[in-house]
């Protein structure tokens, strides 16, 4: 049973070609800023678990949405985060029960695009997400099959552009018209990030409209900002470093900004989150040589993501 919901609060624009359902738009326009919690899982860094996020209304701290993974074992725990996932969006009432499915996010990983996670010099090497409305399943009502599900119920998609933005992590947003689909902002992100970094600072990444001319706008992140935040509390610090539990925040700055085109840019979030922050044991670890080494931050060039690392026994101590 679906509860009734408040219209969109300056919802904006209607969507080109509207596929979601009013209940789905009420829920994504009436919110103007999202937290999104990645749950921590057990032995996540010994046996690679599907994902699982909630998000928040970051007003009213109440859960709007889960969302579920849905990916197969031995890719995940061989491939990941570069293996094929579906992210399956339930809507949530006020007791935290999944009432009805409001969008799904397919993207196709290493098995069927092999260079995935390297230099973007094609676009089988490019990170690309799907966003449907609604549940989305194969033709045989299988889970899963990321690259497989139809394409009839697409409302935006995700894209890093071939040499993907060179020292500036970039992912083109697209939203769909009736006869084709069109980039309507720009994803713009640091160079550094990750690693212990994280423990010290957010890392924002600005959403920028593109212009008809395919110019960016010169106000930086004009339609919204999409925030990696760095833990509050020790425990907060301790979490981050022995599971992959993020903390996102996702603000709308323009409130012409469609519900379908909010739901991309929520898909568009998820797919960083795979794409930057999903490495295990991200701050720390042992490499190799059975030597200890601290990855002070990752530097991004042309969609290859390389740890910047230090390793403590080779430095030199005072005499």
């Amino acid at each position: 049973h679906r509860s009734p919901l408040p219209p969109p609060r300056d919802a904006g624009s209607m969507d080109a070609v509207p596929l979601i359902d009013a209940q789905t738009a009420a829920i994504l326009g009436s919110v103007q800023k999202y937290t999104v919690q990645q749950h921590v899982k057990i032995f996540d860094n010994c046996v690679e678990q599907p994902n699982t996020y909630t998000i928040y209304n970051f007003e009213t701290q109440q859960a709007l949405i889960r969302v579920e993974e849905q990916s197969e074992c031995c890719t995940r725990c061989f491939c990941a985060p570069d293996h094929s996932v579906v992210l399956q969006f339930n809507a949530l009432d006020p007791a935290g029960n999944a009432m009805f499915p409001v969008i799904t996010m397919e993207r196709e990983g290493c098995c069927s695009k092999p260079c995935l996670g390297g230099f973007v010099c094609m676009d089988c090497c490019a990170n690309e997400a799907f966003i449907h409305a609604g549940s989305v399943v194969q033709a045989d009502g299988k889970p899963g099959g990321a690259g497989k599900l139809p394409r009839d119920r697409v409302i935006g998609r995700a894209k890093v552009p071939i040499l993907g933005g060179g020292l500036t992590p970039t992912i083109q947003v697209m939203d769909r018209t009736p006869t084709a689909d069109y980039e309507f902002a720009r994803v713009q992100g640091p160079t550094l990030f990750g690693g212990c970094s994280e423990l010290c600072c957010d890392q924002p990444f600005a959403v920028k409209r593109v212009n008809k001319d395919g110019s960016l706008s010169v106000d930086v992140g004009n339609i919204a900002t999409i925030t990696k935040k760095k833990p509050k509390t020790m425990m907060g610090a301790m979490r981050e470093m022995l599971s992959d539990s993020d903390l996102y925040e996702l603000e709308v700055h323009d409130p012409s900004v469609t519900p379908q085109q909010r739901a991309t840019l929520i898909g568009t979030m998820l797919m960083m989150d795979y794409m930057f922050f999903e490495r295990d044991i991200d701050m720390c670890g042992i490499d190799g040589n059975n030597r200890c080494f601290i990855n002070i931050c990752n530097c991004y060039c042309m969609g290859q993501v390389c740890p910047c690392q230090i390793n403590p026994s080779k430095i030199p101590l005072p005499i």
